[in-house]
Parts: structure tokens; sequence; C-alpha cells
């Protein structure tokens, strides 16, 4: 199974993941447990509480810690996950580069675009 967490302060963004989510899994014949979360420190006290994960799919603008911050810490606790930054800003692209992000989508996105990064990443796992 593929582990998979999303972290968006906007419902309507984590909907649309949740369903691209289920639609991706039903056209790749896999298993992924997705997990949502509003904050970065939500989603960083999950992990810290021994959560894991193999994709992250964070906004960066989020309320309390940015999705840069979230990635950093993760980075400096060891965590190797792919990191797929889902925004509205161009303004961090660099940003990504110093947490070795795995890729950097423009919302308004199309399901395909995301659908693209995810076998992308997957490929990279280690899971069979």
């Amino acid at each position: 199974m593929i582990k998979i967490t999303y972290c968006d302060d906007s419902w309507i963004q984590q909907g649309l993941i949740d369903e691209w989510l289920r639609v991706y899994t039903a056209k790749k014949g896999i298993t992924i447990e997705g997990v949502p979360f509003s904050t970065g420190d939500d989603l960083l006290s999950a992990v810290s509480a021994g959560a894991s994960f193999d994709i992250y799919i964070l906004d960066i603008i989020l309320p309390g810690m940015r999705g840069t911050e979230v990635a950093a810490e993760l980075r400096r606790h060891g965590d190797n996950g792919a990191i797929i930054y889902l925004t509205s800003s161009s303004a961090f692209e660099k940003d990504s580069d110093e947490v070795k992000a795995f890729d950097y989508l423009i919302k308004p996105i199309q399901p395909e675009q995301l659908y693209d990064v995810l076998d992308r990443a997957i490929a990279t796992l280690d899971h069979k």
C-alpha cells in the first residue's frame, strides 16, 4: 500500500485531491491510503506520533507553518518521502529545491497533471 498525505487548508481542494486519488487508484489498480491535513502543524504532529508517508502533497500557503517549512522539518528528521507541492504561488519554487521536492505544480491543475507526477513518484518507491 502506498501512503499519501495531502495538506491543504481548503476543504474544496482536499475534496478534489481525495476524488482524484480514488479515480487514480481505480485506473491503476493499486491501493493508496490518503490522509488529509489542514495545517502543517497537524501533519508534523502525526508524523512525530509515528505516522509515515511515501508521498506528501503540500500546499505552501497554509495557516501557521508554510508548506516549505513543513518540508524542511520533514527533511531535518530524515524523512525522504516524495514531496509534491500543489500551490497557487510560484514564488516559492526555488525553496522547493532546498528540500529536494519531487515536483511543483501551480493551481489550478487538471487531474491528469497530478496523475503524471504520481506515476513518476510511485515508480521511485520500493513498493511492489
